[in-house]
């Protein structure tokens, strides 16, 4: 049942952004690092978001949420700034 149910299940939010806290603060505690993910319906807006963070001096990482999909996408934190100019 739960095969069928995500086969028909639509995914709303294909992309996520995940923010890591600025690196002076990291070296200031031997605690985890904080890190938070937030999903976007589009690749646009999780561009436009990840500028932002990235802006106000955080770690920034993105990529598709659906790992079936043809184009999945990891976008690492060396290759953000290349992602975030690419067209699309």
């Amino acid at each position: 049942m739960a095969a069928t149910v995500a086969k028909y299940t639509k995914i709303i939010n294909r992309w996520y952004v995940s923010v890591e806290g600025p690196s002076e603060r990291l070296k200031l505690s031997r605690a985890p690092v904080p890190r938070k993910t937030k999903p976007f319906p589009t690749e646009r807006e999780a561009k436009q978001f990840a500028k932002a963070m990235q802006l106000d001096g955080f770690r920034v990482t993105a990529g598709t949420l659906n790992p079936h999909q043809p184009r999945r996408r990891i976008i690492t934190a060396s290759e953000i700034d290349r992602w975030i100019e690419e067209k699309e």
